[in-house]
């Protein structure tokens, strides 16, 4: 028998609430992705115009697959010299109170050519001791987590910082089994700074690699006397690398940012971004950027000297992993966003 559904007064009703059944039981639901879009999204507005050639589906593929990261300048608006250490303590400090410390001491700027071993393989720590007898079994490296990458960040700051904020939600979002991603606030007394850290092995052939692509140097919203000038230099390195740094155009409340991004020949990719400014906890407040300074802390060439620093490895050893859950573990976290379980959307350890 033949129905007429325009006759049916609940038709409507019952197949909108179908269709809303239907994206509740997706699995990640289609509401989480759309939350962490819209916060993705506005990191990524400081960098749109990168992606604007390549479409909306791309740029939804872009935040799906990765995150980003932020970096800036001193104080004042100076650069900052930064030495790239090879080793060293915790250089700053987590809500106010001195970062755990690690053996050694910094041993001056990285040079391209001292990358250690490729980074998608896992390396032995040691080697077992020659003579007779069964070798001693050596543990395997680990691949790193967001704490340790916070740490090896840290020790390489200037001393006296302050981390808060992490965002365990973005982390969880952005992590996969070949993409690590760190998300919190920096302030080195001269203001807060929404900062982005990501590590990569896997390559993203969407993923800006030349100046020629860049479309991110004009402004949506003011521009102070104090901001830098946007910007897109490509600096090959001796070893094969390549360093991509920007100075965005700024979004519409006056954030941009400052971003390196370095491809290793060996295969790794690794992300800096800051910025003059502090994201929201989630789109739960208005506005969802606010400009705390003229320019995003460190300095361009402070944090292409760090982007360089060999301690940027994928597999690490037992003992970074460790340092970094004991640096980490006092930083303060921002609360799940309502309505999200937190076990399983913003465990992050």
């Amino acid at each position: 028998m033949d129905m007429d559904f325009e006759d049916d007064p609940d038709f409507e009703d019952d197949l909108t609430r179908m269709l809303q059944r239907s994206v509740d039981e997706l699995d990640p639901p289609v509401a989480v992705l759309v939350a962490e879009g819209d916060r993705e999204g506005r990191r990524r507005r400081r960098v749109r115009r990168q992606l604007q050639a390549a479409g909306a589906a791309l740029t939804v593929a872009a935040v799906v697959a990765g995150g980003v990261l932020v970096s800036g300048l001193g104080r004042g608006g100076e650069h900052l010299t930064v030495a790239a250490a090879t080793g060293g303590a915790a250089r700053g400090t987590v809500s106010g109170t001195p970062a755990a410390s690690a053996a050694g001491t910094p041993s001056g700027a990285a040079t391209p050519s001292s990358a250690a071993s490729p980074s998608g393989a896992a390396t032995p720590s040691g080697a077992a001791a020659p003579g007779a007898g069964a070798a001693v079994p050596v543990a395997a490296d680990r691949d790193i987590t967001w704490q340790a990458m916070v740490k090896t960040l840290a020790d390489q700051l200037p001393p006296g910082a302050k981390f808060s904020a992490v965002n365990p939600f973005g982390i969880v979002f952005n992590t996969n089994a070949t993409s690590r991603y760190a998300e919190f606030r920096y302030d080195d007394g001269a203001g807060a700074s929404t900062v982005m850290l990501s590590m990569s092995v896997a390559a993203n052939p969407q993923q800006m690699r030349n100046c020629a692509d860049w479309h991110g140097g004009s402004d949506e919203g003011p521009r102070r006397p104090g901001y830098e000038q946007p910007s897109c230099q490509v600096t090959p390195l001796p070893d094969g690398s390549t360093m991509l740094s920007l100075v965005t155009g700024t979004d519409g409340y006056g954030l941009y940012d400052e971003e390196v991004t370095l491809f290793r020949a060996d295969g790794l990719t690794l992300q800096i971004t800051a910025a003059n400014a502090v994201l929201s906890d989630s789109g739960t407040s208005v506005p969802p950027v606010t400009v705390t300074r003229d320019r995003p802390p460190v300095g361009l060439p402070g944090w292409q000297a760090i982007a360089q620093s060999p301690q940027w490895q994928f597999k690490v050893p037992q003992s970074v992993l460790d340092a970094g859950a004991a640096f980490a573990k006092d930083i303060p976290r921002l609360p799940c966003p309502s309505g999200y379980d937190p076990a399983k959307y913003c465990d992050i350890g």
